[in-house]
């Protein structure tokens, strides 16, 4: 029985010393080289105590095959990590004010005001009727009849012949790509 094992099965018996071994082993490995490229110094510590705890949680269920500890810690951190990034990233997005792709001059009553206005809302219809275009036929349909049109929920089910739960699933899905190709550009 190698050292790793050793330190598994005290864990399994409750042995907070050989926890604290193991910690003191892996932790620096684990925060440095897997968590912390994904995620940064400042959630680090968070996803490395999260790590812990799920592996505290999983302990009884681990197959000892002779492959070291850390392995298995470190596929536990890069998951958790690779979660976190993933959930930081859609915050900063949500958050993020919408860049002023069109600034429209404010309602002053002049012609050349009126026409810069046309102009950019032209514009605006234009890229989104480019991005409709890009996405699968049945999501532009779906965001056409509920976003512009302004039809309700049910009409748009009926219109695409679907109950409305799935409705609401096209739509979302329709969303993200309109978003993914929006930003592709």
């Amino acid at each position: 029985m190698d050292d790793d094992e050793r330190l598994l099965e005290g864990i399994r018996r409750g042995d907070g010393e050989s926890f604290g071994v193991l910690y003191d082993r892996t932790r620096a490995f684990l925060r440095d080289a897997v968590i912390a490229p994904r995620v940064g110094g400042e959630a680090a510590e968070d996803v490395l105590a999260d790590t812990f705890h799920t592996a505290l949680d999983r302990i009884g269920r681990f197959e000892w095959r002779g492959i070291g500890v850390v392995h298995w810690l470190a596929s536990i951190a890069r998951r958790k990590a690779l979660a976190r990034a993933r959930v930081a990233a859609r915050e900063r997005d949500r958050r993020a004010p919408l860049e002023p792709l069109f600034e429209l001059p404010d309602r002053a009553a002049s012609a050349e005001a009126e026409m810069i206005r046309r102009e950019t809302l032209a514009a605006l219809r234009s890229r989104v009727e480019a991005t409709l275009a890009r996405i699968p036929a049945r999501y532009a349909e779906a965001l056409r009849m509920r976003l512009l049109e302004g039809r309700d929920r049910l009409a748009c089910a009926e219109a695409l012949a679907v109950s409305p739960p799935t409705f609401d699933v096209v739509l979302h899905r329709a969303t993200r790509a309109f978003a993914r190709e929006w930003n592709a550009e």
